[in-house]
């Protein structure tokens, strides 16, 4: 994976006061940091599941629909500028250019290439590869100009997207009494079929499922889909925290 990158001075754009109506954050830092923490605040409340955020060797990181959030509450939004083929033989591959704009004004820019030698990429449709150079140079910007939004929220500032994920045909042999029994992962299929779960959403569940999926990872899907069920003192189950298919 090839990644290009450049980025505006946005501290001069916000130091000079001609230009306040640009400004991301206070002139204060301390009320800059308080503005920087609601939104963090806002994000962890709202974007916590599986297709904002990527768990991948330990680490936790954001998808570019958790930075694609961050930054429409501040008047950021990503544009395409292109994305072409690149002439490689055996290899599909595509090179995106996208710019992050506020007010008419460029935020940050960077290039990002998907090609079909990864080993996520080699037996995907074109239009994919293509779709994903650019997913990746947007989530790109937004790491390069809000990297310390990712760092109050406790991840890791690197889109997820940015991450190789090395497959695994079975899972290894001192991790099998880890995975999720035969109805935990019946009940983690059964939410690719629930209407009320997300594309994005249904995609991180496959690639959970591809990976072979654990019995932490099931109880997280679980809990965060249908909610929170613990035993009362007559050893009844009660839910005691809603999932988030409720409220759609």
């Amino acid at each position: 994976m090839e990644t290009h990158e450049s980025v505006m001075d946005v501290a001069h754009q916000i130091q000079q006061p001609s230009v306040d109506n640009h400004a991301l954050f206070s002139h204060d830092p301390e009320q800059a940091f308080q503005e920087a923490q609601r939104i963090v605040n806002v994000v962890a409340r709202r974007c916590s599941g599986p297709g904002y955020i990527a768990t991948i060797k330990g680490k936790t990181y954001p998808t570019v629909s958790w930075w694609t959030v961050v930054g429409a509450s501040l008047g950021l939004f990503p544009q395409v500028i292109y994305a072409r083929r690149l002439e490689r033989e055996d290899e599909i591959a595509y090179e995106s250019r996208v710019e992050i704009h506020r007010n008419g004004h460029i935020v940050a820019s960077a290039e990002s290439i998907c090609s079909s030698k990864e080993e996520r990429w080699a037996t995907a449709e074109e239009y994919a590869v293509k779709s994903m150079s650019s997913t990746r140079a947007a989530g790109k910007c937004f790491r390069l100009a809000l990297s310390f939004i990712a760092v109050l929220a406790g991840l890791e500032p690197t889109p997820a997207e940015e991450i190789p994920v090395q497959r695994q045909s079975q899972p290894p042999q001192n991790n099998r009494e880890d995975l999720a029994s035969e109805k935990q992962e019946a009940a983690v299929r059964g939410l690719i079929e629930n209407s009320k779960v997300f594309p994005k959403e249904k995609r991180q569940i496959h690639e959970f499922l591809e990976d072979g999926l654990t019995l932490s990872k099931s109880k997280q899907l679980l809990d965060f889909f249908y909610g929170i069920s613990t035993r009362n003192e007559d050893g009844k189950w009660v839910k005691s925290s809603p999932g988030v298919l409720e409220n759609r």
